[in-house]
């Protein structure tokens, strides 16, 4: 799976269908029209605050926005708690520690502890493989929720 080619089809995509050109959707989520490009030219994975205001501005989960599902519904979505939070509750809802996480995923305790403190955020990369671990969403692991 190439998750930079999987989330530059599908933002050009979601860009074609709204009709809009990089510089408008850069001035309607506040993210640098550079970083945007970035984005096409598949050089540069966008961060988790990144994806979740690209997600929510074109209504569609972040598995979606990465190319995990091709169901698209569109939604309104929460704010996110922040990640060390919904970190938290994931490890709690699966019995696991962030020691065992770390272990089972081949990731360092430092970054697993760094992520617990709120400290740092996990790559895309990395939350696409803390969700496969835990068999959820990563709407779900990041604590991103539907207006019902």
């Amino acid at each position: 799976m190439n998750i930079l080619s999987n989330f530059s089809e599908t933002l050009s995509e979601l860009m074609l269908i709204h009709n809009l050109r990089t510089k408008q959707l850069a001035e309607q989520i506040s993210i640098d029209a550079s970083s945007i490009t970035k984005y096409f030219r598949e050089s540069v994975i966008p961060n988790l605050p990144h994806a979740i205001s690209i997600a929510d501005f074109f209504g569609c989960s972040l598995d979606y926005l990465f190319g995990l599902t091709y169901e698209f519904e569109k939604k309104i979505y929460l704010p996110c708690p922040p990640f060390s939070q919904a970190f938290d509750e994931i490890l709690k809802f699966h019995n696991r520690t962030k020691y065992r996480l770390a272990k089972d995923l081949k990731f360092s305790n430092q970054s697993t502890i760094a992520w617990h403190k709120g400290k740092s955020i996990p790559t895309m990369d990395n939350l696409i493989k803390i969700a496969d671990y835990f068999g959820c969403t990563l709407d779900e692991l990041v604590g991103r929720k539907c207006v019902e």
